[in-house]
């Protein structure tokens, strides 16, 4: 009997994946964020429901219902409405999963259609869904380093597919009083810390995510970065380093790669257009949140940054 249920179970909470998958997800045509969103709520687990669920700090006590609705909330991703989106969405499936709540076999459905969605082409009005995909793919991450889970290709995928997102990036917004966050950089530098903090990456991959770092330390657009994401982009990179697979070389060339080398004929011609003044206020805040992170600390790998580091900051006029 008590195989019999566990099937049960089973069979339940794949066929609701597959009911909530999106039409044209599995063959990777372009995802409706705005039919995801219309998902987000059943007859049982309406707007106000849901919202009780976070007062009650999504205690679910049925093992099956939770699994069931934690499907569920992937789709509400996609909605608009902050207090659903991060408070409802995000905050219950990160709750779950930090305090080991959601069977393997969930979270892997979980993963599997989020990677499917990551980076592809959206209709969204609210351009909401790809920046919390890859917020919540960071929760995922964490999981995989904490307990691991993915095969070494799903890894290598999500180190790829992220890396080249990161890169993409030209929506730059923060956060808006309707919306909320979007905050496309800061949720892909999350998700770039779990993986350097996960020991299974290599070195190639942690290359790669410090080249897409570089890619957005100054971003396009004359672009001022005003949302804390200088830090944000700071955290992946000192773990990366702290894996201990760079030298101090590697960190000079990167520095010369991607801030040091002056955008134009030199930093002082900065001062004549807005393109200029956001790559040296970018430079800048990123420089500085970086020392101010390693000053004090007493670790050889992090210590090993600091002249380069300093000689970068005193380059800038």
């Amino acid at each position: 009997m008590a195989y019999l249920d566990i099937f049960n179970k089973l069979v339940v909470t794949t066929l609701l994946y597959f009911l909530l998958l999106p039409i044209g997800a599995a063959y990777g045509d372009s995802v409706n964020a705005n039919h995801l969103a219309k998902q987000c709520y059943t007859n049982e687990w309406n707007q106000q429901a849901l919202l009780d669920l976070a007062t009650r700090k999504f205690n679910i006590e049925s093992d099956v219902e939770r699994n069931e609705l934690a499907l569920q909330l992937v789709n509400c991703l996609a909605v608009p409405q902050s207090n659903i989106r991060d408070g409802v969405a995000y905050a219950g499936l990160s709750a779950w999963l930090r305090s080991n709540q959601l069977p393997q076999n969930t979270y892997q459905m979980m993963y599997e259609k989020l990677l499917n969605d990551f980076g592809q082409e959206t209709i969204d009005d609210n351009k909401i869904y790809q920046p919390f995909i890859t917020l919540m793919l960071a929760e995922l991450a964490r999981v995989d380093r904490k307990t691991p889970y993915l095969p070494a290709d799903q890894r290598e995928l999500l180190v790829v597919k992220s890396a080249k997102y990161m890169s993409n990036i030209t929506d730059y917004r923060g956060f808006d009083n309707v919306v909320g966050w979007r905050h496309n950089v800061a949720h892909t530098a999350d998700l770039f810390l779990q993986l350097a903090l996960n020991p299974e990456i290599n070195k190639k991959q942690l290359s790669t995510m410090l080249e897409a770092i570089g890619q957005q330390v100054l971003p396009k657009n004359g672009h001022f970065y005003t949302y804390g994401e200088p830090k944000r982009l700071v955290m992946p990179l000192l773990y990366i380093f702290l894996q201990e697979q760079h030298t101090e070389q590697d960190w000079k060339n990167w520095l010369q790669q991607y801030i040091t080398k002056a955008p134009t004929a030199n930093w002082q011609q900065t001062y004549k257009n807005n393109q200029g003044l956001a790559n040296l206020h970018n430079a800048r805040e990123f420089l500085n949140a970086m020392f101010v992170l390693i000053a004090d600390s007493k670790n050889t790998q992090l210590q090993m940054l600091k002249p380069a580091l300093t000689a970068a900051i005193k380059s800038l006029p």
